[in-house]
């Protein structure tokens, strides 16, 4: 006897707004490396990768209403951005990955006042984890951390 098949249970809103962060520094780092622009990288995003399987992989998908607000923001506030990460790593631009987490961790930090800085940086910090050591989540952590308390203070 076979038991009845139940339906995929949808994705939490928390799991959607973690996917909708990943999704964002993918999207970021798309754009610098293609020279795509923000709605390019975002329809990209909606029909190629939103909620399918890769590479044995199921994406979550994201929350289109936040990933749209965090592409549109960190393209407006790129130069701004960029002059806030320099400023906190006393260092030269960091390489266009670790850049990109930066970009949609600041700019979370900076204009969504509404979730905790914590919740944020953490989310940013995990996503780091899936691509490189536990250095630069560390670093990534450190900036998010330093900016959140010069911007919310």
């Amino acid at each position: 006897m076979t038991e009845p098949k139940s339906k995929p249970r949808r994705p939490s809103r928390k799991a959607r707004l973690i996917a909708s962060r990943l999704a964002a520094v993918q999207c970021i780092y798309q754009m610098a490396l293609s020279g795509l622009d923000e709605r390019e990288v975002y329809q990209d995003y909606v029909e190629r990768r939103m909620g399918r399987e890769m590479e044995g992989d199921n994406y979550v998908p994201a929350d289109l209403e936040l990933l749209s607000k965090i592409l549109d923001g960190v393209s407006a506030n790129r130069n701004v951005l960029n002059d806030m990460i320099i400023g906190a790593l006393n260092t030269k631009k960091p390489e266009p990955l670790l850049q990109s987490i930066l970009f949609c961790g600041m700019f979370e930090l900076m204009s969504h006042t509404d979730i905790d800085a914590p919740v944020i940086i953490n989310d940013y910090v995990n996503v780091t984890h899936g691509f490189f050591d536990q250095k630069e989540a560390d670093l990534v952590n450190a900036v998010l951390d330093r900016q959140a308390k010069n911007l919310r203070s």
